[in-house]
């Protein structure tokens, strides 16, 4: 017996459109959904902003002491 899986859109409903998956992960939690090409064109565009836009490095991480830390530094 022969299966066929079938993605659809699950905003538009179109079976008539291939569909792919995408997730999105927020502070929120994390969100999936089967996208047409339509449907996909405002995440693909964000996302096309973001892989060209330069990347910013963070300088290294600065050093945490707590008071007793720099009580000790004193006294040397």
């Amino acid at each position: 017996m022969a299966k066929i899986n079938l993605t659809i859109c699950d905003i538009c409903g179109d079976r008539s459109k291939d569909a792919a998956p995408y997730t999105i992960k927020t502070e929120e939690g994390s969100f999936s959904a089967d996208l047409c090409e339509d449907d996909a064109k405002p995440i693909k565009g964000v996302l096309d902003r973001i892989k060209n836009r330069p990347v910013v490095r963070r300088p290294g991480r600065v050093p945490v002491a707590t008071m007793e830390d720099i009580e000790k530094l004193k006294g040397n």
